[in-house]
């Protein structure tokens, strides 16, 4: 940036930084062969969306919709069971509502940060539709147990599955460490960030790897 006081230079370095190109490389191969699809789980009740609007933080700031998620709380009677027909049709028909899709990206500075310049000292938020993200968190658990039912993961992956925290990972770590020296073998170990790869996804690649 030239001017770290300036809102348009700090507005192009961070949607540079934010919003990468996506690689035109990775598309989806023709003709793909897929494993036989699994069996249609019952994804959706009145309890399931009850609870998980139970989970919401009440006061977090809302996305383009402006409706908090404590409106959804205090009013879930009312609302649950117009929610339930909305979220199944969309489930039935494939069909996401295109303005659901849209989010406010709130940008923050990390404290302690020597210098402001980069956009790196920046943290992005973002604000999502409070009525989307109910559906997604839906979505989420449901493709976790089937992940775990089927068990479609390593044994050793503990991310985002239930039950499971770093402790496991450093556990894990420190298992094959000392099983490698008592080998009389030297341990090295290589770290992936793999941070950056996210803003970075093809959406109709990971749908391709997913079915895979």
């Amino acid at each position: 940036m030239r001017d770290i006081y300036a809102n348009e230079d700090k507005a192009k370095a961070l949607v540079n930084s934010f919003f990468l190109k996506k690689p035109v490389e990775l598309t989806v191969p023709a003709n793909p062969i897929y494993p036989q699809l699994l069996d249609e789980p019952d994804q959706l009740s009145e309890e399931r969306i009850h609870r998980h609007i139970a989970k919401l933080s009440p006061h977090k700031v809302p996305g383009p919709d402006g409706i908090p998620n404590i409106v959804l709380q205090q009013n879930a009677d009312i609302i649950v069971p117009v929610l339930y027909w909305i979220y199944a049709a969309i489930l039935e028909l494939g069909e996401y509502p295109t303005i659901w899709s849209e989010s406010i990206t709130a940008v923050i500075r990390k404290s302690g940060k020597p210098s402001y310049d980069v956009s790196k000292a920046y943290q992005p938020i973002a604000l999502l539709n409070t009525m989307e993200k109910v559906l997604t968190a839906i979505i989420a658990e449901e493709i976790t147990n089937l992940i775990e039912k089927e068990n479609l993961l390593s044994k050793n992956h503990f991310g985002g599955c239930l039950g499971c925290t770093t402790m496991d990972a450093i556990h894990l770590l420190v298992h094959c460490i000392k099983l490698t020296w008592q080998k009389d073998k030297v341990a090295s170990i290589l770290f992936l960030d793999v941070k950056g790869a996210f803003p970075n996804t093809v959406i109709e690649r990971i749908i391709h790897n997913l079915r895979r």
